[in-house]
């Protein structure tokens, strides 16, 4: 009679099956404030439940990254929400994630691992906050190199570089820069005594407290402050090398998402990877106060169509205008960036 039972429920609400079978356990270093809304739609719409562990703001994905290495003989997570990407590509490269069907119907090659093991969407650019009262528009570098010239000396806050999308920032520089390069550059951080903040929230705290002038953040980090009523802009500089080549633009970092390998719930994981790279809820992102841009151009034209025209028309010809990098070869350079910042610029 239970089996009978079971199975008729089953029948006729094979939401509920999979809400108490299927349950996803997430790993997500997306922002909290913004993940669990969405999580909690992807559960009204499905029954499947999830329960979401979250990192800190001064261990961003990193601690996840290891955790998630650490359990690779028997992995307790089913899904993997990143707010970057480099550590996925660390985690693909370690053989801890698993092949999706996830289409993600829209979603650029570009955005999409060619062997289906993680999906990227949203972007947040690496941007330079400051108190326009207080630092003028002619003040600020045009390039991120010239961050370690002795003009910005004891003005300049930034995260902890082993961390987080600022860690991610560093592994991109080392690339387009070049180990000697990329070494001298953040010597001259350090010889400009460079603070260093428990995350990108927190270096852009200090800017608002008068304690530096400049905090290199994320775009969403300084939109999040001007709506608790902080007087903060964004300067987005270019990527050139120091002497050497231009790379306009700055740094745009997606968010990714991924399948864990070993994971009993693969089918579940798979639908809930297709719903956060979906074209719905990067605009979801978009038009919350993480103001994430879309990588679909449809979605990114909708945005400048409408009443939000104005809240992304700067960002947007920013992104227009920017170089995209390889986020796979500079994941490459996670260690060595690593090793550099830990040996010139922690301490």
């Amino acid at each position: 009679m239970t089996v009978r039972l079971a199975a008729l429920v089953g029948l006729l609400c094979p939401n509920l099956v999979l809400a108490e079978n299927q349950a996803l356990t997430v790993y997500c270093s997306a922002d909290e404030v913004f993940a669990r809304p969405i999580l909690a739609e992807f559960t009204r719409r499905t029954g499947i439940m999830v329960r979401p562990v979250f990192d800190t703001e001064a261990g961003k994905t990193t601690g996840l990254v290891s955790r998630l290495l650490a359990e690779r003989a028997r992995p307790r997570a089913d899904l993997w929400w990143s707010g970057e990407v480099f550590g996925t590509l660390q985690l693909a490269e370690a053989g801890a994630l698993a092949p999706s069907d996830a289409s993600a119907a829209g979603l650029p090659d570009a955005f999409r691992d060619p062997e289906r093991r993680w999906l990227s969407f949203a972007l947040r650019a690496r941007v330079i906050a400051y108190d326009p009262r207080r630092t003028s528009a002619d003040q600020l570098p045009r390039r991120w190199a010239e961050l370690s010239e002795p003009r910005f000396r004891g003005r300049i806050a930034l995260a902890d570089p082993r961390f987080g999308t600022t860690r991610g920032q560093m592994a991109v520089l080392a690339d387009l820069w070049g180990e000697n390069a990329f070494r001298a550059w953040l010597q001259g951080l350090r010889d400009n005594g460079a603070r260093l903040a428990d995350g990108n929230a927190h270096a852009v705290r200090l800017l608002s407290a008068g304690l530096v002038e400049l905090a290199m953040s994320d775009s969403d980090d300084v939109i999040v402050a001007r709506a608790r009523g902080e007087v903060v802009d964004m300067h987005l500089p270019d990527l050139d090398a120091p002497g050497g080549a231009a790379w306009p633009g700055t740094l745009w970092i997606p968010n990714s998402v991924a399948l864990v390998s070993g994971s009993e719930n693969l089918a579940a994981a798979s639908r809930l990877a297709e719903y956060l790279a979906s074209a719905e809820v990067e605009l979801q992102l978009a038009r919350s106060d993480s103001a994430n841009i879309p990588v679909r151009k449809e979605s990114r034209d909708a945005l400048m169509a409408g009443s939000t025209r104005d809240r992304f028309g700067v960002l947007l010809e920013a992104y227009r205008r920017s170089k995209p990098v390889n986020y796979a070869k500079a994941a490459a350079r996670l260690r060595e960036a690593d090793r550099l910042a830990k040996e010139i610029l922690v301490r």
